[in-house]
């Protein structure tokens, strides 16, 4: 009969606690996903008739696709530490400037997104520079930049809607399908996997993230963090022009809107997204879950008839929510790597 020893009784229990361990930081990382298909399949069983018609799930795909892509420009300045808060008053700055050299100036198309997409680069690189070089607080700067360009789009627009005839070849952007999808459902996904293989499999994205996690070793180490936190705020802006892009030509006119009604979904999209697949750390895969369980949960009450309080509601509680889950599991990932470091130095002294 096999006798156990004490060393191999430990050595059993350690290795069954990493399994438990292993098990549990798996179904932590894919916790959303799970939670995404609840809220399909839930819906799709009490609303049958409605919910679960192929027509609806593709509504759903596609109008979170301008909210999808703000969501992405609020996650890049997280991913280095910092904040912006311009980011719907690029949107709304190119919806508006699009309309107007458009339907008003009759500029071609082309041209009007290339000039939307050149001002909000600029309006990036501001940011950006104020932030990295001067030093100056990312939360105030974006928030300053974010007015002044709400006065320039009310300006184009004289705070009137622009509403006239839309030309075929800006509301194909966005009216358009391919294979029974609409277009901006592929370009969500296209952004989706190069900013996600940018940030997880390029130095630039290790940079990055090393920038965010501690600037001044970073520095020490000899990544050009200045240069970093400029091309993440540049290409944050252009992804909110693109939102605006997206709505222009969807909507074929542009409103002077200064509520921000996208702004606290992209937020809670990059805060809630911060839980999965790699919690503790903000991701892009995370944060596309994470702006469709937001979405799935809006059109499900919305096929309720809620009350029109509710939604804005829901938005203001699951970002309050998604903070909390952010900063919790970004803890618990620290407090994992010290346990992990503390094991390491105890093997090290056994030996």
């Amino acid at each position: 009969m096999a006798s156990t020893t004490p060393d191999s009784t430990k050595a059993a229990v350690k290795k069954e606690s990493s399994a438990g361990h292993s098990m549990s930081v798996q179904l932590g990382r894919f916790s959303l996903l799970l939670v995404l298909g609840i809220f399909l399949a839930g819906f799709s069983i009490v609303k049958t008739a409605t919910f679960a018609d192929l027509g609806t799930l593709r509504s759903i795909a596609s109008i979170n696709i301008p909210t999808l892509f703000l969501a992405f420009a609020a996650t890049l300045p997280f991913v280095v530490g910092e904040f912006d808060l311009s980011i719907y008053s690029v949107a709304v700055f190119s919806q508006c400037l699009v309309i107007d050299l458009v339907e008003v100036q009759h500029v071609p198309v082309i041209l009007a997104i290339l000039a939307a997409l050149c001002g909000s680069a600029l309006i990036g690189v501001f940011n950006g520079v104020a932030i990295a070089v001067f030093r100056f607080s990312s939360f105030i700067v974006t928030l300053a930049t974010g007015s002044l360009v709400a006065g320039i789009f009310l300006a184009i627009t004289k705070g009137q809607t622009i509403y006239l005839i839309a030309p075929h070849a800006l509301t194909m952007i966005a009216r358009a399908t391919a294979w029974g999808v609409p277009l901006p459902v592929y370009y969500g996904i296209l952004a989706a996997i190069v900013l996600s293989l940018a940030l997880t499999r390029t130095p630039v994205g290790r940079r990055m993230y090393a920038t965010g996690s501690n600037q001044r070793a970073a520095l020490l180490t000899g990544i050009a963090t200045r240069r970093y936190i400029i091309l993440t705020f540049m290409v944050g802006a252009l992804l909110s022009s693109f939102a605006g892009i997206i709505l222009a030509s969807n909507l074929g006119s542009a409103y002077p809107d200064q509520s921000g009604t996208l702004l606290i979904p992209a937020f809670a999209g990059a805060f809630l997204g911060a839980t999965a697949f790699t919690p503790g750390r903000f991701n892009i895969l995370g944060t596309l879950v994470a702006v469709y369980v937001v979405g799935v949960v809006v059109a499900g009450l919305q096929q309720f008839g809620v009350a029109q309080w509710v939604t804005p509601t829901f938005d203001g509680v699951i970002l309050f929510a998604s903070v909390v889950l952010q900063v919790w599991t970004s803890r618990a990932r620290a407090r994992a790597a010290a346990r992990s470091r503390l094991r390491e130095l105890e093997e090290l002294a056994a030996a």
